[in-house]
């Protein structure tokens, strides 16, 4: 099955009404963003932050437990082979495939709907980012995109997989760090830096994957645009934030 028929496969499927067009996607982000620029700033004005640990805990656990399923439901739509990133990958071999393969799709959509929740805890803890902000909005889209205007098959996984190991090792990192010692924390601390390369290198990983999906499977310039700018923006951001975060309190301490 080449790109053309996955097109025509992706056609054929009639997705749920809420997935069916932009809108209901529109609609969330835009209340999303009107929520945490507007209403919770506003209503945090005076206010101390929340804790809310509970929330966080069971938040960081649906996410780990939700990446694994992503990950096995992957290896199984493209029979084993996500990591052969260069190569055209048909949505299936079967029906079964193709059925697990807009399953997913719909799960990891509902999934990055979910972590829109996160900016809201954050907000309400006041420690929000516009790079938290912009990430969240971006990787609903991209599932969006992933849905409707997906012509390389099962091979559009391979950044969901990447995505999924590294929020595995990233919510088991901050479910570990709610609830250790505090001196179990500050041994953890190293990684937490480590959590933002291994990001970089996820979004490097997904940058070396488009040429070869434009050249071989001929996936629409419009997909590869949008992802490629969508992906390059998300690593200058963590860059960005690498950098000051680290290296700039590196070189404060170091002049001290």
């Amino acid at each position: 099955m080449d790109a053309a028929t996955s097109k025509m496969v992706s056609g054929a499927v009639k997705h749920p009404v809420l997935l069916a067009d932009p809108w209901f996607m529109l609609f969330v982000l835009g209340l999303y963003l009107y929520l945490v620029n507007s209403v919770l700033p506003q209503f945090m004005l005076f206010r101390k932050p929340f804790e809310l640990k509970k929330v966080m805990l069971l938040h960081n656990l649906i996410q780990v437990v939700s990446c694994v399923y992503v990950i096995r439901e992957i290896l199984f739509v493209t029979d084993n082979g996500i990591m052969y990133f260069w190569k055209c990958r048909e949505l299936g071999q079967s029906a079964e495939h193709v059925r697990r393969h807009f399953s997913l799709a719909y799960f990891l959509f509902w999934l990055k709907l979910s972590e829109l929740v996160e900016t809201m805890i954050f907000v309400l803890r006041q420690n929000r980012t516009k790079l938290h902000l912009f990430h969240h909005v971006a990787t609903l889209t991209l599932v969006y995109v992933l849905i409707h205007f997906n012509q390389n098959g099962s091979a559009a996984y391979f950044c969901a997989f990447l995505n999924s190991i590294v929020h595995i090792i990233m919510y088991s990192y901050y479910f570990v760090a709610a609830v250790a010692d505090k001196s179990i924390v500050r041994s953890l601390r190293p990684i937490k830096k480590s959590i933002t390369v291994i990001q970089m290198v996820q979004f490097v990983l997904m940058l070396v994957q488009l040429p070869t999906q434009i050249i071989l499977c001929g996936v629409p310039r419009g997909v590869i645009v949008y992802f490629g700018t969508v992906i390059s923006a998300m690593f200058y951001g963590f860059y960005d934030f690498y950098t000051n975060a680290y290296t700039s309190g590196q070189s404060v301490k170091a002049r001290k």
